[in-house]
């Protein structure tokens, strides 16, 4: 019926478990001198998550964040079993039907809808290349 189609069923998939490992590795090695410094200071709790810990974890966050992001959006096998009509599926499942081995491969329909898929990542992981470096250099300065 209609309600139960709106209710959407995740599965978590490997980049939640890779995801889950990264960042608690990530919040472990935080140096907790600069946490107890800020404790001292009397920053309280959420203080020390916006103005401390986030900041420290934006590398980890921004990697976790791509790591997810490519592979929900290159998820082919559950849309596919999901989904019951064509215009509800996903672009990496659109792209299989442009392929047909059993006749002649159009190859530019194929080209152009693979850039369409390649290009958001590419255009998102530019940007999130920038916060990465940024956030492993700012802990490589001494002051």
């Amino acid at each position: 019926s209609r309600r139960n189609s709106s209710k959407r069923l995740e599965q978590p998939g490997a980049s939640v478990a890779v995801g889950t490992f990264l960042l608690r590795q990530a919040f472990m090695s935080l140096p907790r001198e600069v946490i107890d410094a800020a404790r001292v200071d009397g920053a309280n709790h959420l203080q020390l998550l916006w103005q401390v810990v986030l900041p420290m974890a934006k590398p980890v966050l921004v990697t976790f964040g791509l790591i997810s992001l490519v592979a929900k959006w290159n998820d082919y096998l559950w849309p596919l079993i999901v989904t019951n009509q064509d215009r509800m599926r996903t672009l990496s499942v659109g792209i299989s039907y442009l392929y047909n081995p059993e006749s002649i491969v159009r190859w530019g329909p194929l080209l152009a809808g693979t850039f369409f898929v390649i290009a958001p990542l590419i255009v998102i992981y530019l940007w999130a290349q920038k916060h990465i470096i940024e956030g492993i250099t700012a802990g490589a300065t001494k002051s």
